[in-house]
């Protein structure tokens, strides 16, 4: 009987040790594979901004702790009730507000735009030298949709000039436009701004949009956080037109959007 016991505790003991080392190598594998991904967007986009470099930093540290799991874990076993207490809650508090953040910023990618709106409002997003990159390029696409729909609508194309940049945003946005025929009687500029808030309260400043019809065109990603502001702006009639993003960068914007709307949110933006 006794015998028995302590071959079935031996047992189950190295089965959880067998089962301890397969997370393990699983999740040194992922680690791995989460730093390689952000190398590889950072790559495609020919930078690597201050997000992709922190992600990467996780992901190293997500492999440091994964092979010194059992280290790790003895010492936070040691620590005072109150201090683990603390760290679950703070853990759960992410978990929970990320899920909630994804979700409302997955909702906010819907089309809920109405015909013959007064102005489309095209956010700008980053130009290489003086090319436009494939972001900007798919939002005055889809800025272009709708305003060959609408032939009455006007746009108002937004962006300033920021580092790496040889031209205005605006400018890069306007030479689509011209191309696709879209008549320049049509097309109103704002080139001075370098954030989203910054793209609606200045073109706002310059045309008076607050109490206009507005299609609000940006990536589907950006789409809850760029309306939001609007709203705090006191733009009163909002509609979405949404342009599709990459969708190998999808998880990087999601995660990228969160960390911004939590910001947003705490500084008021929103």
């Amino acid at each position: 009987m006794i015998s028995r016991f302590r071959n079935g505790w031996i047992k189950q003991l190295l089965m959880n040790k067998l089962f301890f080392f397969i997370v393990k190598i699983f999740s040194v594998v992922f680690g791995i594979l989460f730093i390689m991904y952000f190398i590889t967007v950072s790559l495609n986009w020919g930078r690597a901004d201050t997000f992709n470099v922190v992600m990467m930093f996780f992901g190293l540290f997500w492999v440091i702790f994964s092979i010194n799991a059992e280290k790790l874990l003895g010492v936070l076993i040691k620590l005072p009730l109150i201090i683990k207490k603390s760290i679950k809650i703070i853990l759960v508090l992410f978990v929970l507000s990320f899920i909630f953040v994804e979700s409302i910023v997955i909702a906010g990618m819907r089309i809920t735009a109405a015909a013959n709106a007064d102005y489309v409002i095209v956010l700008g997003c980053q130009v290489d030298g003086s090319i436009p990159t494939t972001p900007l390029i798919r939002r005055v696409n889809t800025a272009i949709n709708y305003l060959n729909k609408n032939e009455n609508t006007k746009v108002v194309i937004s962006g300033g000039q920021d580092r790496g940049e040889n031209i205005s945003e605006a400018e890069a946005m306007k030479r689509i436009l011209l191309r696709n025929g879209i008549g320049e009687d049509r097309i109103f500029e704002e080139s001075k701004s370098k954030s989203t808030v910054e793209n609606l309260l200045f073109s706002d400043n310059l045309y008076n949009l607050r109490d206009k019809n507005i299609v609000l065109v940006t990536t589907d990603y950006h789409m809850f956080r760029a309306k939001s502001t609007a709203k705090k702006l006191n733009y009163k009639n909002i509609k979405t037109f949404p342009s599709k993003s990459q969708p190998s960068a999808l998880p990087v914007y999601l995660l990228r959007e969160y960390a911004a709307v939590v910001y947003y949110k705490l500084s008021g933006k929103i």
